[in-house]
C-alpha cells in the first residue's frame, strides 16, 4: 500500500465518520421534535384546543424517527378523526374553489359551492362535540372570502356579457341572465335585495333589447322574444310584468306608424301576428280591442268607397286586410259591383283586344251575377255574362248592318225573360225614324227576332208588335199606319195593319156615336155622294165621296155623330123622318 493510497483511505474514513455523526445528530433532532410535538399536542388537547392538537398529533404520527407513544398518538387521532376529515374536505374544496373560480368555470364553481354547503350542513348539524370546530377550520382556509370574491367577479362578468349580447342584438342567448339568477341570494345581500337588483337589471336589459328589435322593424322577432322571455321567467317562477307592458308599448307604436302611413297591409300582418302572440301567451291586452276597432274602421271605409263608386280603392283595402282575415267574399263582391257599375270591364275580361262602344250592363240577371252588352267598330253585337263561378261567357252576332250608325243598345225588357235577354239595337234610318233590330240570346247563340225601319213600335200584351209606319209594307186605303207583327218560330213576321175601327151590326150604330166603326148594309136609295141604307125598320144616311148604287150590299167604314131629317123617296110630299148620318171613309 502506498502512502498516497493510505492517505486516501483515511480521508474516506474520516468523511464517513463525519457523515455518520451528522446523521446521528439529525436523528436526534427528529427524536427530540417528535417528543416535543407529542408534548405540544397533549398540551393543546388538555386545553381543549382540538384543532391544533390534531395538527400536532398528525406531525408526530408522520415522524418515524422513533417509536414514541405511538398508541397514544393513534388513539388521539382516532378520537380527532372528525376534525381530520373536516380539514381534508375543506382543503379539497378550497382547491376546487380556486381552480373553478380562477378558470371562470361557473357551473363547476356552483357545484363546489353546493358541495361546500352540503359539507357544512353535514358537520354543523351532526350534533357531536366537533360541530363547533367547523367554522374555525373553514375560516382557516379563507373559503368564504374566496367564494364571495369569485361570486362578485362572476356577477361582473355576467353583467358585461349582457351588455355584449345587447350590443350584438342576440335574442337567443340567456345564459348570463340565468347565471346571475343562479348566484345565491346571500351574495346580493338577501332575497329581497337580489330580487330588486336583478329585476332592475333584467328589466333594463329586456326593454333595451326589445326596443332595438322594434326600432329595426323586426316585429315578429320582437313578439317571439317577448313570448320566449315570458316562458323563461314563468319556468323559473319569476315575475316580469315589464315584458308584456313593453311589448304592448312597442307594438302599439309600430301599429300606429302603420296607420299614420296608411300601410294597411303592414298593419294587417302585424295585427294578425300580435293576435297569435296574445293567444299563445294567454295574455289580455287592450291592444286587441284597438286592433279590432281599426280593422272595422277600414272595412267601413271600403264599404263607403263602394257606395261612392271607388271600387278600386275598396278592393285595395280588402286585399290589404286579407292577411288579417279572409276577405275573399268582400273582394269578389266589390269586383262584381265594379263590373255591374262599369260593364266594359266584363267585355274586356272576355276579350281585351276589342274597342267596345254603346256598352250597357247590370247584375244578377239572366242566370248570371253580371252581364254586359256592347258593339265594336264593325257593329258586331256582344253579350257577356259572368257565371256564379266567376267564369265569363261571351256571345256575339255580326248580323247588324256594319254601315248603319248605332244610336243605342238596350235590353228589350218586354220581350226578355229571367233567363233569356233580348237585345234591342237602334240605328239610324234613311226612310224612317230608326232601324230597329232585336236579338234573343241563348246559351250558345244570338238569334235575330226582327229588323225593320219604322217610326217606332210597341210590344203588346200578347207579345205581338205594333209597328208604326214600317218601311217596305204597303197598307190598304184607310188602314191604320200601325202594322202588326207576330212571332212565328224564332222571328217576328208582318201579319197586317192594325184596325182602327170596330165591326158592328148596322142596327147597333146608334150605340157607337163618335166612334169609328164598320158595318155592312143594303142600299135602298142610291145616289152620288149620298144614299139611304136600311137600318132595321128605318134608314141610315151614307155620306161620302162615293157613288152608291141601289140594291147593293156594301161594307162601309166611317163615323156617326149627327142626325138629319130626310124624305126617304125624295118626294117632299111624303113623310119626313129623322135618320143618323154616317160619314163614309171607306167602302168595300
Amino acid at each position: 500500500m502506498t502512502i498516497r493510497h493510505a492517505l486516501s483511505l483515511r480521508n474516506f474514513l474520516v468523511l464517513f465518520c463525519i457523515a455518520m455523526l451528522v446523521l446521528i445528530g439529525l436523528k436526534g433532532v427528529d427524536i427530540n421534535r417528535k417528543m416535543a410535538w407529542v408534548d405540544e399536542a397533549e398540551r393543546y388537547y388538555n386545553q381543549n384546543d382540538l384543532i391544533r392538537a390534531e395538527e400536532w398529533y398528525q406531525k408526530a404520527a408522520h415522524n418515524k424517527s422513533i417509536h414514541y407513544k405511538e398508541d397514544l398518538i393513534a388513539e388521539r387521532l382516532r378520537e380527532l378523526e372528525p376534525i381530520t376529515l373536516m380539514k381534508q374536505s375543506l382543503s379539497q374544496l378550497d382547491e376546487r374553489v380556486e381552480r373553478t373560480g380562477s378558470g371562470q368555470d361557473f357551473t363547476g364553481f356552483l357545484q363546489v359551492y353546493n358541495e361546500l354547503q352540503s359539507t357544512r350542513n353535514k358537520y354543523m348539524n351532526s350534533g357531536d362535540r366537533f360541530a363547533a370546530y367547523y367554522p374555525k377550520i373553514s375560516a382557516s382556509y379563507g373559503i368564504s372570502d374566496d367564494i364571495t370574491r369569485y361570486f362578485q367577479e362572476f356577477k361582473a362578468m355576467f353583467y358585461s356579457q349582457l351588455e355584449d349580447q345587447l350590443n350584438q342584438g342576440l335574442t337567443d342567448e340567456a345564459t348570463a341572465k340565468w347565471n346571475l339568477q343562479a348566484i345565491p341570494d346571500a351574495f346580493y345581500g338577501g332575497t329581497n335585495e337580489k330580487t330588486k337588483q336583478l329585476n332592475a337589471k333584467f328589466k333594463d336589459f329586456d326593454e333595451r333589447l326589445m326596443s332595438k328589435l322594434a326600432g329595426a322593424g323586426n316585429f315578429s322577432e320582437l313578439l317571439d322574444l317577448s313570448q320566449s322571455l315570458m316562458s323563461q321567467y314563468q319556468a323559473r317562477d319569476l315575475k316580469a310584468p315589464w315584458v308584456k307592458s313593453k311589448t304592448d308599448e312597442l307594438a302599439r307604436i309600430i301599429l300606429k306608424k302603420d296607420v299614420d302611413g296608411e300601410q294597411i297591409a303592414n298593419y294587417a300582418l302585424h295585427a294578425k301576428t300580435y293576435e297569435a302572440y296574445a293567444k299563445s301567451t294567454g295574455i289580455q291586452s287592450k291592444l286587441l280591442s284597438e286592433i279590432e276597432r281599426q280593422i272595422r274602421k277600414w272595412l267601413t271605409s271600403a264599404q263607403r268607397k263602394i257606395k261612392n263608386n271607388d271600387y278600386e280603392g275598396a278592393i285595395a283595402i280588402y286585399e290589404a286586410l286579407s292577411s288579417y282575415q279572409d276577405t275573399t267574399d268582400e273582394v269578389n263582391k266589390a269586383k262584381l259591383a265594379w263590373t255591374v257599375h262599369d260593364p266594359l270591364r266584363l267585355l274586356q275580361q272576355a276579350d281585351f283586344a276589342k274597342n267596345y262602344s254603346h256598352v250597357i250592363g247590370g247584375g244578377s240577371q239572366f242566370g248570371g251575377s253580371a252581364y254586359a252588352i256592347g258593339s265594336d267598330d264593325v257593329n258586331t253585337i256582344y253579350f257577356a255574362k259572368m257565371n256564379e263561378d266567376e267564369s265569363v261567357q261571351m256571345l256575339s252576332t255580326d248580323d247588324f248592318p256594319p254601315n248603319v250608325n248605332i244610336r243605342k243598345i238596350s235590353i228589350e225588357k218586354s220581350l226578355s225573360t229571367k233567363a233569356v235577354p233580348v237585345i234591342l239595337v237602334e240605328g239610324e234610318s234613311a226612310s224612317r225614324q230608326a232601324l230597329y233590330a232585336a236579338y234573343e240570346v241563348h246559351d250558345s247563340s244570338m238569334t235575330r227576332l226582327f229588323m225593320f225601319d219604322a217610326d217606332g213600335y210597341e210590344v203588346q200584351a200578347d207579345q205581338s208588335l205594333l209597328v208604326t209606319r214600317p218601311d217596305g209594307v204597303d197598307g190598304a186605303g184607310g188602314a191604320s199606319p200601325n202594322a202588326i207583327y207576330m212571332r212565328q218560330g224564332d222571328s217576328y213576321q208582318f201579319m197586317g195593319f192594325q184596325k182602327d175601327y170596330t165591326d158592328i151590326d148596322v142596327n147597333d150604330l146608334l150605340g157607337h156615336s163618335n166612334e169609328k166603326v164598320r158595318f155592312t148594309c143594303y142600299i135602298m136609295y142610291g145616289g152620288e155622294g149620298d144614299a139611304l141604307a136600311q137600318m132595321g125598320d128605318s134608314y141610315v144616311k151614307l155620306h161620302g165621296n162615293y157613288t152608291f148604287y141601289e140594291g147593293m150590299n156594301v161594307t162601309v167604314t166611317g163615323l156617326f155623330n149627327q142626325f138629319e131629317d130626310v124624305y126617304p123617296s125624295g118626294d117632299q110630299t111624303g113623310e119626313l123622318i129623322t135618320v143618323p148620318v154616317f160619314d163614309v171613309e171607306n167602302m168595300e
